[in-house]
């Protein structure tokens, strides 16, 4: 038109705005030339240039642009304008409150709030639309329980299906599939609302079934899974093919997950098996394998993993760099060409740093450190790290950290200073708070054991986790009816050496330091005397905590069945993050008064002595120090040598733990050859019968705790606990074979506190 020398009207511009669609720089371009030549394209062009828009800063700026030109807006234009900026929830729902919006408008805002997981503002909006008398439909309360899944909020969740009950709105799939979805943790919620179906006319569907089955796996609950897939199975059976209820990878996925959850490593590979013979439509990928051949390794099942690893290998095209590295880590493979041949094609694959995700290159890494082989050394996978340190995660920072620990001072600076930067971020909206506090709690201890730990990094992770335990108590409806006195914490019950039942030996509120009997377990229902049934018969309040297994009954760490000693016990999060967030720094001290076979060298020049090998489990279960395993670290002193009356001679030893590995003291102990006196696991049958002669039980005793509490002046507390009769009667049958020794005997005979724990400095 403009070679033939005709100039476009308004109404050519309307046209053309409209017809323009996705091309956004041409529409704007265009409207910006109308406006300059004079051109009224109207409410429609405008209109046409803010849908055409696909950044929201400019359908903002072309919704200005109008009121500049004072063309007025009608509903069309505000819905497009609220569809161009939905990606920024705060700015649409400003826009909202300039006009009154129509269930359109309504709906985008809705939606906008819940892609941002704004699950609050989401029935804010909801709600006004019953206000203005806007008809709700089914796609509102969708897009609603969408975002009260993104948080977690399932309660909000069943007061939209409450409310859209009221409104006589008849939920579909969609609608049902999502509310059974936000019901995570909650896995008699989302069972409830399954059998709900029938009254709305509702048939369960694949993806209804599999959002139940992920909130019972993410839950632990097997025995659901397990049941439900095998109504699928006989419902199967029942119809023909076409009508059917077909089972698909996400149905075995979860089940598979639930299982290795629940420790039944013999569930997951039937059901590995159904998932690649029984529904020929179902592929097994890297995750379902994965989580097979974890749960054989958590029973020390080796022989069915190293099957599984090998269909793996076979049967998955493409496997993950990372599988095959992680598999061998997580079966302790002790064949050192095998790591070695797998780590040089690892390294020929991902010599690019963008050629793995963050998550795959933090399990590799852990799983060579775990291998013995150290990465951090290595220059591709160090550079790879820190060029792309930004993109980790905490959780993968905290993986991270326990395979770098070896690294140089200045990366483990920035390894650290990343893990701060993660910790000043919102969570993200699928992350739950316990995992975070977890990984928060992983990158403390590595950084702390390794002897780098930034206090920038101590600091922050400190009120992370005060601020998040404080917030989990409001939330949880924690009540602690106890109060401390006011002269400060005090002992209940004095010192005693009977242990037949368990007493509170030092009472600070919060934190309780409990004395436990040989015999008694602390938590796990393996024994008829339950530790964590003595606390909650205390009725100290209402105390979730006491009934939490992610968080251990409250209770801070373990002591082995036969073993007495003490045992520290939180009844609120708060003080629960804040002892651990101690024991990952090592300022909560554990003691132990232990007998061990044999000469043990005494250092004069050092008071303690260090075992700092690694540990790993075999398959009957028992830990054993090897080259390769997650790293561990004991520290003792020889308080004298003793003999017993065949002549056998014996060690008494003070033995503080750095980290608390399963089995850790004893099995230590065994790989420097001093095994614990009446250690089944690790000595022959012929030294524990003659052990047995000597003492009932293991003698090993957990004999002085250090502790600090407050915030603003912090106080340490130190409290110890004298043997136990049976112990004491053991030792008097012994023969000190120095002067030492004979001190060391008549102080643990009697009840006085010993002179070792009268001040508690550092070895």
């Amino acid at each position: 038109m403009r070679n033939s020398g005709l100039q476009p009207s308004a109404i050519g511009y309307s046209a053309l705005l409209n017809g323009g669609q996705s091309r956004w720089k041409m529409i704007l371009s265009t409207w910006s030339e109308a406006k300059v030549a004079g051109l009224d394209t109207g409410t429609m062009g405008c209109s046409a240039a803010i849908r055409a828009c696909s950044a929201w800063w400019h359908a903002a700026e072309v919704l200005s642009s109008m009121n500049w030109f004072r063309i007025p807006a009608d509903r069309c234009t505000y819905n497009a304008a609220l569809h161009g900026i939905r990606s920024q929830w705060q700015r649409a729902s400003h826009l909202s409150r300039t006009v009154t919006p129509d269930a359109v408008g309504a709906n985008t805002v809705i939606n906008a709030c819940a892609r941002a997981g704004r699950w609050a503002q989401t029935l804010a909006q909801l709600e006004d639309m019953a206000v203005i008398h806007l008809e709700t439909d089914v796609f509102s309360c969708s897009t609603a329980l969408s975002a009260c899944g993104l948080m977690g909020t399932w309660a909000f969740a069943c007061h939209v299906l409450a409310q859209s009950a009221m409104r006589k709105i008849h939920p579909n799939h969609v609608t049902m599939g999502t509310a059974v979805g936000c019901c995570g943790g909650h896995w008699e919620v989302a069972s409830d609302l399954m059998m709900g179906l029938p009254e709305l006319r509702l048939a369960s569907d694949l993806i209804m079934c599999n959002s139940h089955l992920g909130v019972c796996a993410a839950a632990g609950r097997w025995e659901v899974v397990l049941e439900t897939l095998a109504e699928q199975r006989e419902a199967d059976r029942g119809h023909g093919v076409r009508d059917r209820f077909q089972r698909d990878g996400i149905s075995f996925t979860a089940g598979i997950s639930a299982c290795e959850k629940g420790s039944q490593w013999t569930w997951t590979v039937k059901l590995l098996e159904m998932a690649m013979h029984e529904v020929p439509e179902v592929t097994a990928d890297d995750v379902c394998f994965n989580a097979a051949i974890d749960a054989c390794a958590r029973a020390t099942a080796r022989a069915p993993a190293w099957a599984l690893l090998s269909e793996a290998e076979r049967s998955v095209e493409v496997r993950d760099v990372s599988s095959l590295p992680w598999a061998l880590a997580r079966l302790h493979c002790q064949d050192a060409s095998v790591v070695l041949d797998v780590f040089k094609d690892v390294v020929t694959v991902v010599r690019d740093p963008k050629s793995l995700s963050p998550k795959r290159w933090s399990l590799m890494t852990w799983a060579f450190a775990m291998l013995g082989v150290p990465v951090a050394s290595h220059e591709v996978f160090r550079e790879a790290i820190m060029t792309s340190l930004d993109d980790f995660n905490i959780d993968e920072l905290s993986i991270l950290s326990w395979g770098m620990m070896d690294l140089d001072a200045t990366s483990g600076l920035r390894i650290q200073l990343a893990a701060v930067r993660e910790m000043g971020r919102a969570i993200a909206p699928n992350q739950d708070w316990v995992s975070f506090a977890n990984s928060v709690l992983g990158v403390v201890w590595a950084w702390n054991f390794s002897g780098c730990l930034a206090m920038r990094l101590a600091r922050q992770a400190q009120a992370v986790l005060a601020q998040g335990s404080r917030e989990m108590d409001r939330r949880k409806g924690t009540r602690n009816l106890h109060q401390e006195a006011e002269d400060g914490p005090c002992a209940t019950r004095g010192i005693s050496r009977e242990y037949r039942d368990p007493w509170v030996v030092l009472d600070m509120s919060e934190v309780l330091v409990i004395a436990k009997p040989p015999g008694w377990e602390v938590y796990d229902g393996n024994a008829e005397r339950q530790l964590a049934d003595y606390l909650v018969n205390l009725q100290r309040g209402r105390l979730p905590i006491l009934t939490d297994l992610k968080h251990g009954c409250g209770f801070i760490h373990r002591l082995d069945v036969p073993s007495s000693g003490l045992v520290i016990a939180a009844t609120t999060y708060h003080a629960w993050y804040d002892l651990q967030f101690q024991l990952v720094t090592g300022t909560l001290l554990r003691e132990y008064l232990v007998l061990a076979h044999g000469f043990v060298y005494r250092d004069p020049n050092a008071r303690w002595s260090t075992i700092a090998a690694l540990l790993r489990w075999s398959d009957d279960a028992v830990a054993a120090a090897h080259g390769m395993g997650k790293p561990s670290e004991t520290r003792l002193r020889v308080l004298g040598h003793v003999t017993d009356p065949s002549g056998r001679s014996f060690a008494l030893l003070v033995i503080r733990i750095v980290t608390g590995r399963k089995h850790q003291i004893r099995s230590h102990l065994a790989w420097k050859g001093h095994a614990t006196v009446t250690d089944g696991k690790y000595t022959g049958p012929q030294t524990l019968t003659e052990d047995l002669r000597l003492c009932a039980r293991n003698f090993l005793h957990r004999c002085h705790l250090s502790l600090r509490r407050g915030t603003v002046c912090v106080e340490e507390h130190h409290v110890w606990q004298p043997l136990a009769l049976d112990l004491v009667e053991a030792l008097r049958e012994l023969r000190p074979k120095d002067l030492a020794a004979q001190k060391a005997q008549e102080t643990w005979c009697s009840s006085s506190e010993p002179a070792e724990f009268m001040c508690t400095e550092g070895p």
